[in-house]
């Protein structure tokens, strides 16, 4: 190999690299597919009408944001 034709592999290397690093960073920047207020199944708008619907999230004492699983897993009567 000569010194230009191994310039031209290591250039080709490195757009090879940063491509592979670029294309999949793009893709990232979107929209969520779900948003807070969005409905989430068939018994959210049953329940928000009736003022029943547990919230996503609750703060602790800390003020640390968790799920709110034990009041939305809740067998309702």
């Amino acid at each position: 190999m000569t010194v230009g034709s191994r310039a031209v592999a290591v250039r080709g290397a490195m757009v090879v690299l940063v491509g592979l690093l670029v294309v999949p960073g793009l893709g990232g920047c979107k929209r969520t597919a779900l948003r807070a207020d969005d409905e989430r199944s068939q018994f959210t708008r049953y329940d928000r009408t009736r003022n029943a619907d547990a919230a996503p999230f609750i703060e602790d004492e800390y003020g640390r944001r968790t799920p709110n699983l034990r009041a939305r897993l809740l067998v309702k009567d």
